[in-house]
């Protein structure tokens, strides 16, 4: 079990009445330890009902769900095992349990690249199927609204196939599912919600940004992917070059390493396209509305759940910040640069103002490939927006990386490639004042961050589950907040994708009664 903790004082302020700051409230940021899940990796996504003290815990790679006890916060013991019977290259990609009811839901991406996905809704209890609904392509997430009335499936379509008789490559347009839970799991049904071309968006994407994906394609119809260790001679000119152009997508080139066969096929994101949009995460807000990641796209779009269509989209820009880009063995936070955001988890604050995103990255090239003048893939940061517009407030710039290597967790071999990687996060509220907490893929950590000044984030703990491990070794992917009312203290759970483990962080007000 491995123990790291750190300690701040945070002064309160009640308008420009100061507390006496031998008053103020003592965080202690503490991780108790990582718990085997029987499995050696896979376990991705993790979901908390707090009233019945369990979590339901998904593992991509068993193609199961565990529920857990939380009985005991620290020590989350498995109480059942329920195994899907899936069939030939679907995945498993996201749990959700109802904030109420004794059922959950279940997201499962198809096999093939278009075709649609499906949520099942099951029993907590016995994990016998309720009702099964079909859901848009690649289905990626499953979040439910706090009234346990509407559940969100961003469908994120990031599959591509080509055509050789044009030379095309497509992909099915990104969407979002809303599945309506109003009269029990038995009468749930599923709408559809598609995005339109967010071409032209302020801030999103575009084609002076030079951006890439990088996506495993079918690219000869002989049903696998060449391998990396294979290679494909693309272009057939007798040799396993560097680089072929085969074929095109939304008028622009797709270029290739052919040494890296089908696995890295380059395909260009000139603009937002539908077939480009790839709806990532979401999250309720107070008035009956929904907020969803375009990761890639770097940008936002504002569902309305009762009418079913998209309200507006919002561009998130660029952050500029002090970074590490060099993976050359030293740490060296020297280079000022700029970056498109790309978040991919999101979620809100308790009283409901303001968004807070987990700006990943998920495009290419890697920093020192990136041409001079353009933005990086991935901001490195946690940004705050206001709730009801979308509108930027501010972000951490380089603290995440700061912390992670003041706690000797920093990835410095991914410091060409999106540094730390914050992943997903969740907000909560102590004595008052709006927390976020972040996972950290790559650094194999968790992130605390004030809220008291939402224009100025700050990152004020930072715990590592394993400082010995490898960048991204562990990765914490799901996370979940659970308040245990009964004794008022605040716990963070991650499931840790690479090892097979879930991992349990409390955070402490020292001046709790």
């Amino acid at each position: 079990m491995n123990t790291s903790n750190t300690t701040v004082s945070i002064c309160l302020a009640l308008g420009m009445v100061i507390i006496n700051p031998c008053m103020a409230a003592e965080l202690t940021l503490v991780h108790h330890g990582m718990h085997n899940m029987g499995v050696k990796k896979g376990t991705e996504i993790i979901s908390i009902q707090a009233a019945s003290k369990r979590a339901a815990v998904s593992n991509s790679k068993q193609a199961r769900v565990d529920m857990i006890s939380l009985a005991v916060p620290e020590q989350p013991r498995i109480i059942n095992t329920f195994r899907l019977e899936l069939a030939a290259g679907e995945t498993l990609t996201s749990v959700a349990l109802h904030p109420d009811d004794d059922y959950f839901l279940i997201a499962i991406k198809a096999g093939q690249p278009l075709a649609r996905g499906h949520v099942e809704l099951r029993s907590a209890s016995d994990g016998t199927l309720i009702k099964r609904l079909a859901v848009g392509v690649g289905p990626d997430a499953v979040i439910i609204d706090k009234p346990g009335h509407t559940a969100l499936i961003p469908n994120e379509a990031e599959g591509f196939v080509y055509d050789k008789a044009t030379g095309a490559f497509t992909s099915p347009a990104g969407s979002i599912s809303l599945i309506d839970l109003r009269n029990g799991p038995q009468q749930a049904s599923a709408s559809e919600v598609m995005l339109g071309d967010l071409t032209g968006t302020p801030g999103m994407v575009s084609a002076a940004d030079g951006r890439m994906l990088e996506r495993a394609v079918d690219w000869n119809g002989d049903g696998k992917i060449a391998s990396e260790d294979a290679g494909l001679d693309f272009d057939n000119d007798g040799r396993i070059d560097d680089k072929a152009v085969i074929g095109t997508l939304v008028g622009e080139q797709v270029k290739v390493k052919e040494k890296k066969g089908e696995e890295a096929i380059l395909l260009p994101l000139p603009n937002n396209n539908p077939m480009l949009l790839e709806p990532e995460y979401g999250v309720f807000t107070t008035d009956g509305k929904a907020w969803v990641t375009l990761q890639e796209n770097n940008g936002l779009v504002l569902i309305d759940v009762a009418r079913g269509e998209v309200i507006t989209a919002v561009g998130l820009g660029k952050t500029q910040h002090k970074m590490d880009i060099a993976d050359d063995g030293v740490v060296d936070f020297s280079d000022n640069r700029r970056a498109l955001r790309e978040p991919d988890g999101i979620t809100i604050t308790p009283d409901g103002r303001y968004l807070i995103t987990a700006d990943e990255g998920d495009t290419d090239p890697k920093a020192a490939r990136t041409p001079a003048g353009a933005p990086l893939g991935g901001g490195r940061t946690v940004s705050v927006f206001a709730a009801d517009s979308g509108a930027y407030l501010g972000d951490t710039a380089n603290q995440i990386d700061e912390a992670a290597f003041a706690k000797g967790s920093y990835p410095e071999s991914r410091s060409d490639n999106k540094g730390a990687e914050p992943e997903m996060v969740v907000s909560f509220a102590i004595a008052g004042v709006n927390y976020a907490a972040v996972g950290l893929e790559r650094a194999n950590a968790l992130a605390l961050i004030s809220l008291a000044e939402p224009a100025h984030p700050k990152v004020i703990a930072l715990a590592a589950i394993n400082t010995s491990a490898k960048a991204g070794k562990i990765a914490p992917e799901g996370l979940a907040y659970y308040h245990d009312t009964g004794q008022d203290r605040h716990y963070i759970y991650t499931a840790n994708e690479k090892n097979g483990t879930l991992s349990v962080f409390e955070v402490i007000n020292e001046q709790r009664p």
